[in-house]
């Protein structure tokens, strides 16, 4: 799996040659209004004469409600009305291109917002998308600093194997209390496939955690077909990564794109924002769109110097953030030419900006609109980079070359993630900064008010501390969320301490205490609340001691 490694960061050139930065709050000229960094216009007008006429309104409905002149059903009915929007149809040969889209920026983005969570969704397409009731209780879908609507999104197939993992994902979400609208994209699945997995999800997931927790279905995108005779002759499960986004934002009840009469397609939410995870995530604390405190954010060396001089630290228009990763500047070496086209802007950008602002990977943050931007150009560039390098990492070198074409240098940032133990441009130093008698423990309750902590795990790797402890997603039964299996063996809470073991050892142990402390979390919870009795609670290790000896570091 990828190995991520610091790499440094200056000031991207803008189209004039000046060094692109955030663009700071603006006033408007009238004095009383102005406009936030994402173009979203705020009033400036006192409220203190709102507040005391609040007041006033309020004591009068209370009159009015006890007295019986209103009832609670007229409360009820005065918020039931729906309406109706067209969703673009998924088979639809005229497909918006990223120079048409078409954004509304509306002012009133929480008005409408709240319309739309309180309208039972009875949209349905091609793609069967998931149909359920958004209440109108938005508490918990907003960033707690900016405001923005978050939506965590990560794609999957439906097999069993992320189906655990999806699962897992929505779990941690639920225990950090995670806030935006969790959903999973599943693709290719199956008439019964969907059906099992859509009844499984409404009773296990978004009845029991929230109804922000949802699931959207796609079509089956991970074919690679013969650009001649348009036959399928391979599979490559990751373009599901671009293609699921794509059918994510132009479908969703919440987010999709709707289409007018006069041809233009509206996208609904433009300055919600956009959080594109992978299933393998494991939440340590909430992720968001703000990286303004300096205690819980680490950013490389190199880049250290221009991330200081921003004059923001939020995600914005044109100004997306990402998880800093190792993949250097090879996506300059591929065809651009024939990926993106002989006047693509990705052909302008140098070695020492295509290294300071391209190597991104998930999380990818951003607004909604140059999301859908990204997304049509990844899903066209995609199956381009996969014909040049048919092998692994084709469609996130794909998403660095859309990402130049559209000219949306990344802020790069480490410490949003941990994988391989010790990596760098990792958040690894959060973790070498516990003390070593409370590594187990504090990787077992994380609490990122005590101490700084990443924002996720991406247990892409195997993690074996003593060839004995042990956690690798690919030994977990897929069917540990049943009343039947067993719980997983904790390691003591000494693991990787002592003079015997490194800094390695100490790092592989966080890892295992953790994986292993919210696997059974997750179990446990399943247990309490599907289980008559409880389910089974007797534990036992994830595999035989003697495969770990014999496949210690593999």
């Amino acid at each position: 799996m990828l190995r991520s490694r610091p790499t440094k960061q200056h000031a991207a050139p803008s189209n004039n040659g000046s060094l692109s930065t955030h663009n700071s709050t603006r006033r408007s000229n009238g004095g009383n209004n102005y406009d936030d960094p994402r173009g979203r216009r705020k009033s400036a007008i006192s409220t203190t004469p709102l507040i005391g006429t609040l007041i006033v309104a309020s004591m009068l409905f209370l009159v009015l409600l006890f007295s019986g002149s209103l009832s609670t059903s007229d409360i009820n009915s005065s918020s039931s009305s729906s309406t109706s929007v067209e969703v673009v149809d998924n088979n639809n040969n005229n497909a918006p291109k990223v120079d048409g889209i078409h954004i509304i920026h509306d002012n009133n983005n929480q008005q409408l917002r709240n319309s739309a969570a309180m309208q039972s969704n009875n949209i349905d397409n091609k793609s069967h998308s998931f149909k359920t009731t958004i209440t109108s209780d938005t508490t918990g879908a907003t960033s707690p600093t900016t405001g923005a609507t978050l939506h965590i999104i990560f794609s999957t197939d439906c097999g069993t194997y992320q189906h655990w993992q999806s699962y897992l994902f929505f779990h941690r979400a639920y225990s950090i209390r995670q806030p935006g609208y969790i959903t999973r994209i599943a693709s290719g699945c199956t008439e019964k496939q969907l059906q099992d997995e859509k009844a499984w999800h409404e009773e296990h997931i978004a009845k029991v955690m929230s109804d922000r927790y949802r699931i959207h279905f796609t079509p089956h995108f991970s074919g690679v077909k013969d650009e001649t005779t348009g036959e399928v002759k391979d599979d490559y499960k990751y373009f599901n990564k671009p293609f699921g986004l794509k059918h994510f934002l132009e479908h969703d009840e919440l987010l999709g794109l709707v289409v007018e009469s006069s041809g233009n397609n509206q996208m609904k939410q433009p300055n919600d924002i956009i959080i594109l995870c992978d299933p393998d995530f494991a939440l340590l604390r909430p992720i968001t769109d703000d990286f303004s405190n300096p205690r819980e954010t680490l950013v490389g060396p190199r880049r250290k110097t221009h991330f200081d001089e921003m004059s923001l630290h939020i995600v914005t228009h044109g100004h997306p953030y990402a998880q800093t990763y190792g993949l250097g500047t090879q996506w300059r070496k591929f065809n651009l030419d024939e990926i993106a086209g002989a006047t693509s802007p990705a052909k302008e950008v140098d070695q020492k900006n295509g290294g300071l602002f391209y190597p991104a990977g998930p999380p990818y943050i951003g607004t909604a609109s140059d999301m859908y931007k990204i997304a049509l150009a990844w899903a066209e560039f995609a199956p381009r980079v996969h014909k040049e390098y048919p092998h692994l990492l084709a469609e996130m070198y794909a998403y660095c070359i859309a990402a130049a074409h559209l000219q949306l240098p990344h802020t790069l940032i480490d410490s949003l993630m941990i994988s391989s133990a010790g990596i760098g441009g990792e958040g690894w130093k959060f973790i070498s900064d516990i003390p070593e008698s409370e590594t187990c423990s504090f990787a077992s309750n994380p609490d990122h008010s005590i101490r700084p902590i990443p924002s996720l795990i991406h247990y892409c790797q195997r993690y074996v501390v003593d060839a004995r402890y042990f956690w690798g997603k690919r030994k977990v039964p897929h069917g540990i969320f049943t009343c039947d299996h067993p719980l997983l063996e904790e390691p003591p809470m000494d693991l990787g301490q002592g003079v015997s073991h490194t800094e390695k050892d100490r790092m592989n142990a966080f890892m295992v205490c953790a994986l292993t402390k919210f696997t059974n979390d997750a179990m446990m919870f399943f247990k309490d609340h599907h289980c008559e009795g409880g389910g089974n609670r007797e534990r036992r290790e994830l595999v035989p001691h003697v495969n770990l000896v014999r496949k210690k570091g593999g």
